[in-house]
């Protein structure tokens, strides 16, 4: 962001240079042929406000309102004549909110003395670039940047060799490679080209060395550059900006000798220059900002850094380097990052400089050794970051400058290996702390210093303090009115919290006092508080009531009992209410109703209340709650039916009924009640009848077609709070955690369902786990189930099933738990693909089954062959890293799963085998070659 500043406020100064040398008083009324063209251009085009206030927080200004036919058009805002003729020579109608297109017969094409023409910052509806624009022969400058401009860049911008300076960037063009080629040939006078954010994907990159050497200002950043990156333009002799950022594609390296040149701005973050940073740097002794971030170097940062005495902006994060101590030799230096760099070694004893750096990021490194005080007394430092260290031993004592007021505002010294004792008088010496991280520490406790009473940090807002052994609350921070954010999690802090303590901090919004050992809370501090976590203490008593502007109410897993008071539902932002794990009675209060109609606040998107003793019935009034996505109620005493009237929540994706006392039967379902969205059912260990109705799997349309993330996971839930369920597979719980947006689960065992197995199920195509299990289903297998691609689990075990298995059951090879056992089933046990991996367990208890890996034979045939085994020439690291790449893939269930078999009986070789297996790349064939067959 920074340079992209620089490179408008470069524009935006010759703009305002040239505007300033041609707006003497002109001698000439304008040609009324020129005032009659610039009124037809106005006239083509509507007016709004502009995007650039937003952008760069500049006015937008309708330049074109003092556009008068009566007035002298010399006179007009944004437009310059010459002295001797009238004609118009310059327009700048940047910024003015100008909405349209440019057409090729625009009356704009008739100004043939156009030098200057700035229309950077307007919309001009998704248009092409006129071919006309290279009848403007006298043009030195062209700003076309941000203006949603579409399609190739005609080739006939090339005839324009007057121009000094070009910018086409922020818009969606992109040039052919023979017409770049003609541009760069043909503007010799080029001195400043501006290309960011559009498409060079065709272009070679050795066509730069047809650059005039008069290049000043090269910006090429998000441009899908590819290939090799010519080194010799970085020895152009005028040349003093050039930019290449997140180019990612874009290979090169910097010139290892003979680089002198007077670059002032280097950028190549987000390429591939992985030869790193060459000695060579040190001799360009004008350079002001250098970015070498994730650059993919590995090596040394060489000490001739330390000779850039005009560099004021340095980041080499995101690489593999050795951190020197001469980095901090640069005098003149605000900003230095060196984050994520697997950088060793310790931090200097003393410095001599930087008494201008503002920000110092040295975060995820392998740094040692203590945390030096001079870092404190920077007289101009405000942000310093070293977490995800292996920083130890005390913190030395801040040492305050004299007659120098600490400027730091932001320090997190989180995630190292820091001890000791943090005493307030040291702290309370950062008198403009803001925010301050030292979490997941050795420290014993942050404690009070005897002879300073009113210590106090007067101007904190964020205190992170979480794993720190801490056992009592920091009482120093009763005076910080500003305190916003108090996080001291995972501590050992007992007792309650009073009233005196819920009495202070007015404005906070997030207290985080999760897995602690509280007992009661008096009063919940702040008025406007936002996120409460109490989650995993031994609260007891009843729920507190929480403040009236609550979005996330997370008390789960203590002790509180009592029923759930009807004044939940007054709180008009919850968001999500997790009370799970309790010893809460009675029943869920019907009073939702007051979420509904509230669209300008956040709506409640979570309920989990399972693990506690409710009864009663499922209020309807949740059918109002229509941001609804998660809601588990398992593990009470609910007495209900079948809340087939959930089904109208178009957003629900989450529905767990286990373990209640749920009856009857499963009513036929229709279009209003769909279920469009749900991924996870999980109905099991109730008292359920009847038949399974198909139309229910044939609404479940979010489990037809869900797309796999092949980059980061993403998960159900915010960024503070994360979704988790318990899913039974292999006969045992196990809890997720986080659950992915692509996991699916059908969990319907332990019920008393009859009937057969509806086809239907066979259409969920992005299924993982189907658990039928222990009811009293009848019928054969139907063969529709080998169209699931994506199952990995199958447990249709205790059910009266009969007839042979389907043989389509071998094409699921994605399939890694199977259990057919005690049914009626018979017949030869399929033997294709993988199907002789599963164990003996998976089809016991059915008279009529032969084959392998049951002992018995089916008639004279031999047993078939067990495969040989490989298993012993793995390793038990080896397979527990297949095993925890296996449950990322899947969505960690069979990971989990897995994982616990692997090591509760020895590796079977069935196991072995499947995690041997590619599952993602057949998943996704699997599912290709299923939606080819239907079509």
């Amino acid at each position: 962001m920074l340079y992209l500043i620089l490179c408008f406020l470069l524009g935006f100064f010759s703009s305002s240079l040239l505007s300033f040398s041609l707006s003497l008083p002109p001698t000439h009324l304008c040609r009324p042929e020129q005032s009659s063209a610039l009124l037809q251009f106005k006239s083509n085009f509507s007016l709004s406000i502009s995007n650039c206030s937003q952008d760069y927080h500049i006015v937008s200004v309708h330049k074109t309102d003092s556009w008068d036919k009566d007035t002298d058009c010399c006179k007009w805002e944004g437009v310059v004549c010459d002295n001797w003729k009238g004609n118009v020579i310059g327009l700048d109608l940047s910024c003015s909110g100008l909405i349209g297109s440019i057409q090729s017969n625009s009356s704009l094409f008739s100004l043939q003395n156009l030098r200057w023409l700035n229309l950077s910052g307007n919309y001009f509806g998704n248009s092409e670039v006129p071919s006309e624009f290279g009848k403007l022969r006298s043009l030195t400058y062209l700003n076309l940047s941000d203006t949603a401009l579409t399609g190739f860049v005609p080739h006939e911008i090339s005839l324009l060799s007057e121009l000094v300076s070009l910018d086409l960037g922020q818009n969606y063009l992109l040039f052919r490679d023979h017409d770049f080629n003609m541009l760069v040939h043909n503007l010799t006078k080029l001195e400043n080209i501006v290309l960011d954010r559009m498409s060079l994907s065709l272009v070679v990159p050795y066509s730069f060395l047809n650059f005039t050497v008069s290049l000043k200002h090269l910006s090429l950043s998000y441009c899908d550059l590819q290939g090799n990156f010519p080194a010799q333009l970085f020895h152009l002799p005028f040349l003093q900006n050039i930019i290449l950022r997140h180019n990612p594609n874009l290979i090169g390296y910097l010139p290892e000798t003979n680089w002198s040149s007077p670059l002032s701005l280097l950028d190549v973050s987000g390429t591939r220059f992985p030869k790193g940073l060459p000695a060579s740097i040190g001799n360009l002794k004008h350079l002001k900002a250098l970015s070498l971030s994730s650059c993919v170097f590995m090596g040394s940062i060489p000490s001739a850094l330390g000779n850039l005495t005009k560099l004021t902006f340095l980041d080499i994060s995101n690489n593999i380097g050795v951190f020197p101590s001469s980095a901090f030799n640069p005098t003149s230096l605000t900003f230095m990052d060196f984050s994520s760099n697997f950088l060793r070694g310790t931090l200097p004893n003393n410095i001599s400089g930087l008494s201008y750096l503002r920000e110092l990021h040295l975060y995820a490194n392998l740094l040692r050794g203590r945390v030096p005080g001079w870092l404190f007394s920077l007289p101009s430092l405000e942000y310093l970051d070293l977490h995800s260290n292996k920083l130890n031993g005390p913190i030395d004592p801040i040492q305050e400058p004299n007659l120098v007021l600490l400027n730091l505002t932001s320090l997190d010294l989180s995630s190292n290996n820091l001890s000791g004792n943090i005493k307030s008088c040291m702290l309370v010496k950062l008198r403009n702390l803001r925010s301050l991280d030292l979490s997941f520490n050795n420290l014993p406790s942050l404690t009070r210093c005897s002879n300073d009473v009113n210590s106090t940090l007067p101007m904190i807002i964020e205190f992170h303090f979480s794993s720190c052994n801490m056992q009592r609350f920091p009482s120093f921070l009763n005076a910080s009115k500003h305190l916003k954010v108090l996080d001291l999690s995972n501590n050992q802090i007992h007792g309650s919290i009073t009233k005196w303590e819920g009495e202070g901090w007015e404005d906070l919004s997030t207290l985080n006092l999760s897995m602690n050992f509280l007992t009661s809370v008096e009063q919940i501090p702040g008025k406007h508080l936002y996120i409460l976590d109490l989650r995993s203490n031994s609260l007891q008593g009843l729920l507190p009531t929480p403040p009236q502007e609550l979005s996330y109410y997370l008390i789960s897993n203590n002790e509180l009992g009592g029923e759930i008071s009807s004044r939940i539902c007054n709180l008009s932002f919850l968001s999500v209410l997790d009370l799970s794990k309790n010893k809460l009675s009675g029943t869920i209060p019907d009073c939702f109703r007051s979420f509904r109609d509230q669209p300008s606040v956040t709506v409640l998107r979570t309920v989990n209340l399972n693990g506690n003793q409710l009864e009663g019935s499922i209020p309807q009034s949740l059918t109002n709650c229509y941001s609804l996505e998660v809601l588990d109620l398992g593990n009470n005493n609910i007495n209900d039916t079948f809340p087939y009237w959930l089904g109208t929540l178009p957003n629900l994706k989450v529905l767990v009924l286990r373990s209640n006392r749920f009856h009857g039967d499963i009513p036929n379902f229709n279009g209003t009640f769909s279920f469009s969205s749900l991924q996870m059912i999980d109905l099991s260990r109730n008292e359920f009848t009847g038949h399974i109705p198909p139309e229910l799997f044939e609404n479940l349309k979010s489990m037809k077609d869900i797309q796999v993330s092949e980059s980061d996971p993403v998960y159900i839930g915010g960024n503070y709070y994360r979704d988790s369920v318990i899913v039974t597979t292999k006969g045992s719980d196990f809890k997720l955690e986080r659950i992915l947006v692509s996991f699916t689960v059908i969990d319907f065992s332990s019920n008393h369902f009859k009937g057969s197995i509806p086809k239907e199920v066979g259409e969920l195509k992005s299924l993982i786990v189907l658990n039928f299990s222990h009811n009293s289903l009848a019928g054969n297998i139907p063969p529709s189930l080998g169209k699931l691609a994506a199952l990995e689990s199958l447990d249709l075990s205790s059910n009266k099933l009969q007839g042979r298995i389907p043989m389509q059951l071998t094409n699921l090879t994605f399939l890694g738990v199977l259990n057919l056992s005690h049914n009626n089933l018979e017949g030869t046990i399929p033997l294709a693909n993988h199907f002789d991996t599963f164990p003996n367990d998976s089809y016991v208890g059915n008279s009529g089954l032969c084959g392998f890996p049951l002992s018995k034979t089916c008639g004279n045939d031999q047993e078939p062959k067990s495969p040989p085994s490989t298993v012993g020439d793995e390793s038990e690291i080896a397979l527990i890293w297949k095993i925890a790449a296996m449950g990322y893939g899947s969505g960690l269930v069979l990971g989990l799963s897995m994982g616990c078999i692997a090591f509760t009986t020895g590796r079977p070789r069935w196991l072995v085998k499947m995690i041997k297996r590619n599952p993602k790349r057949r998943m996704r064939r699997r599912i290709h070659r299923n939606g080819r067959r239907k079509n």
